[in-house]
């Protein structure tokens, strides 16, 4: 039986639980972040935790214990279930809510890590590219709260996928308020034009005047990607020019390459938008090398 950590201690998965009146099982009150494993190492557990730290910050949810804790709590759960490659989540939720006579509201927050043996996506995904369809009846709003976070008010996006699959795809892209492409269900967006790397600004990006201006939307809905940030390192490391800037649907159907990136997926080319063939309908040199580079860097 797998083991679980839960706030402070091991359990086996069948014996973890939160209470029922868990704000984060109520109210989708929480955060979480997806983290891979590779040679018994998480890849960049420190950002991972220092997003999912920023985000408990800005969206009022206690995080009650440090990143050492948290850190070495990632690496024991690895070796009781024997994982070296692996698939990781750790999800911090708000809580149940109680009120204190004194205090006034008191939370109990939860936080949990999970482990499972890290399955790789189909590898003619990689070979042949990931087809990707586009959402036209829902959208990103940048106006609330939880845009730019991961939080466990996951339903759209899960619909979004569900979208995807019964057309025979394997993502959902998806604009804003604006009709500006933000990111795929579970995942950032690049393009590349002119041998130039272009992904959409996150909020943190938007806090570049240079970049402000050039945004033609005021906020935005972009997840600071672990990978996404990996990849823009690599690229600059290789001289590849790399822009933040607003992406609309036609510069999205003119671009030479496309690809997305998350944790697990790492570098994914995608060949077609929907009907729709993207350069030569075949994983371009760019989005190669990239995926070289980062599979590198996460062994």
């Amino acid at each position: 039986m797998m083991q679980v950590w839960i706030n402070g201690t091991f359990e086996s998965e069948d014996a973890a639980g939160v209470s029922l009146r868990d704000t984060g099982l109520l109210h989708a009150a929480g955060v979480f972040t997806t983290m891979r494993a590779a040679d018994g190492r998480v890849f960049r557990l420190s950002e991972h935790l220092k997003r999912l730290r920023t985000s408990c910050e800005q969206l009022f949810i206690p995080l009650q214990f440090k990143d050492d804790v948290l850190s070495a709590a990632t690496q024991e759960l690895l070796s009781r279930n024997e994982l070296t490659n692996a698939r990781l989540r750790l999800t911090v939720t708000r809580g149940a809510a109680t009120h204190d006579p004194v205090h006034g509201l008191r939370l109990d927050p939860n936080v949990f890590i999970t482990t499972a043996p890290f399955e790789a996506y189909p590898a003619d995904f990689y070979k042949r590219g990931m087809t990707v369809v586009l959402l036209d009846d829902q959208k990103l709003n940048p106006y609330d709260l939880q845009a730019g976070h991961k939080t466990l008010n996951y339903f759209s996006r899960l619909a979004g996928l569900r979208t995807a699959t019964r057309s025979g795809a394997g993502e959902a892209l998806w604009f804003d308020v604006h009709n500006f492409l933000q990111s795929g269900s579970i995942s950032n967006v690049f393009i590349v034009k002119n041998k130039r790397l272009i992904t959409p600004p996150t909020p943190d990006d938007m806090k570049d005047p240079f970049v402000n201006r050039r945004t033609p939307y005021p906020k935005s809905s972009v997840l600071p990607g672990i990978t996404r940030a990996a990849v823009i390192e690599l690229a600059k490391r290789e001289s590849i020019d790399v822009d933040t800037h607003a992406i609309d649907v036609s510069a999205l159907l003119d671009a030479d390459e496309v690809f997305l990136t998350n944790s697990i997926m790492g570098v994914m080319p995608v060949c077609r938008v929907e009907k729709k063939p993207i350069g030569e309908e075949e994983p371009g040199k760019f989005t190669l090398k990239l995926s070289e580079m980062l599979g590198r860097d996460v062994e």
